[in-house]
């Protein structure tokens, strides 16, 4: 496969396809203005996110300890500990504009890689799919770190096609620090990078780099958790808890993950993904073209095995590992349709194409309608969680505030909220227990609102 069919600068028709798009940077900076306006609606990170912002805090406090809560994630961590020093209020927020703004930026990308690829119409496609994906919007706007996942993947593809390579790598890099799913793609892009540079000696510049990097990134995930846990591997096994009609607990969890996330995308954008990989299929047959098409889908492909064979180990598999294969493919979703009625128009004429996007359009409704209403139960459950999050210092207050709380004995409250509770009383994970206790006191979540029952003993 030659390197100009998969990258390089985009042709004069991709440039003009994409010439209308602002700039990356101003791309960014609205993406950071609407996540910012974002924060006057209800706003407080979930259960993941709230662990990273007690480990910034820890770190700032030397008081940084993972043996309990999520797995251990570098990249959000290395922006909760400066956000730490902005206070137990701000440092939420500050976190919760930077996952909505990458959530952003990831749509943004859709639209401008799938209109790169088959113009503006296939960025339309892309982006309404990407925001009708199941719990896609859902679980950046709560803090999860999947939409920057799906931003930076997007985004060093992107650097890629344009012939930046070295900050598709460094793109890259960053997004190894959020999924070691990704990591095999980037030590085949670094591998890629050496053998690009390799001429008649071994490029030891380009070595060093990228097995610098690699080791910067295993380092990363390690020895923190070394560090906060005692145990080098204490992310992993975490990973492998038991969870509950997760993927992994399937009779055959290879298989599970395909059937579970089956539901995150409609059937008029998998036909949409299937039509664009016929066309490029078609097109590198006889003209060597349309590799980058190609690329994606075997990405996508990729990604999804990977995820199986670790649910097959005993990784839940759940949907939210799936993201970024869905946001793949609903990139791919524009790009088919587009490209199918740009076929016809070119064969059968204008009306014909409009006729049959007209078709396309009424076949899909009642798919766009399901998910739109899925979309709506999404954010009133988002709200819901954030309403019962802000309510949780008054019912600090009822309880006589952290003082007397943390006199009184150990504190409890439900599986789900132990995060939560442990941030705003300043305490680990660790001494905030989930099953109920004889003493102390315990913060059952009620509605929006909180019981709060105390036995000092």
């Amino acid at each position: 496969m030659s390197s100009s069919t998969l990258s390089g600068p985009p042709p004069a028709t991709a440039r003009r396809r994409v010439a209308a798009v602002p700039p990356t940077a101003w791309i960014l900076l609205a993406c950071f203005a609407l996540a910012t306006l974002s924060l006057l609606g209800p706003s407080r990170a979930t259960y993941d996110p709230t662990a990273w912002l007690i480990w910034g805090r820890g770190i700032v406090d030397w008081d940084f300890h993972t043996t309990f809560g999520p797995s251990w994630k570098p990249l959000p961590v290395i922006f909760t500990t400066p956000f730490a020093l902005f206070g137990d209020d701000a440092a939420p927020l500050l976190w919760l504009v930077v996952a909505r703004a990458g959530g952003l930026f990831a749509i943004a990308l859709g639209f401008r890689l799938a209109a790169r690829l088959g113009g503006v119409l296939a960025g339309v496609v892309a982006v309404v799919a990407m925001v009708l994906a199941e719990q896609f919007v859902y679980n950046f706007w709560r803090g999860n770190s999947e939409g920057l996942l799906v931003a930076l993947s997007l985004w060093a593809i992107e650097r890629h096609l344009d012939g930046r390579r070295w900050q598709a790598f460094g793109i890259a890099v960053a997004a190894g620090l959020l999924r070691p799913e990704v990591w095999p793609f980037l030590a085949v892009y670094g591998l890629w990078l050496i053998w690009k540079d390799w001429r008649g000696a071994p490029p030891w510049r380009t070595i060093a780099i990228v097995a610098g990097s690699g080791i910067a990134v295993i380092a990363l995930w390690l020895v923190p958790e070394y560090i906060g846990s005692g145990d080098f591997l204490r992310a992993a096994s975490r990973a492998r808890e038991p969870v509950a009609n997760s993927p992994a607990q399937a009779d055959r969890p290879f298989l599970a993950v395909f059937e579970n996330s089956h539901s995150a995308l409609s059937i008029p954008v998998y036909a949409g993904a299937i039509l664009a990989i016929a066309f490029a299929g078609v097109a590198w047959r006889r003209r060597r073209q349309d590799g980058p098409v190609l690329a994606i889908a075997l990405i996508a492909a990729a990604l999804m095995v990977i995820v199986a064979v670790f649910a097959e180990i005993g990784f839940t598999g759940n949907l939210r590992y799936v993201t970024l294969p869905a946001a793949l493919v609903c990139v791919l979703a524009g790009v088919g349709w587009s490209r199918l009625l740009g076929a016809l128009r070119g064969r059968f004429g204008l009306a014909v194409a409009i006729g049959a996007g007209v078709v396309a359009l009424a076949a899909s409704a009642a798919f766009v309608v399901r998910d739109a209403r899925r979309f709506g139960d999404e954010m009133d459950q988002m709200r819901s969680a954030a309403k019962l999050s802000e309510a949780l210092p008054a019912a600090i207050d009822r309880a006589g505030g952290e003082a007397a709380i943390k006199r009184c004995g150990p504190v409890s409250t439900t599986a789900l909220q132990t995060q939560i509770v442990a941030y705003l009383l300043h305490l680990q994970e660790a001494h905030v227990g989930a099953p109920p206790r004889p003493t102390g006191t315990r913060f059952h979540p009620r509605g929006e609102g909180w019981e709060v029952k105390q036995t000092c003993g």
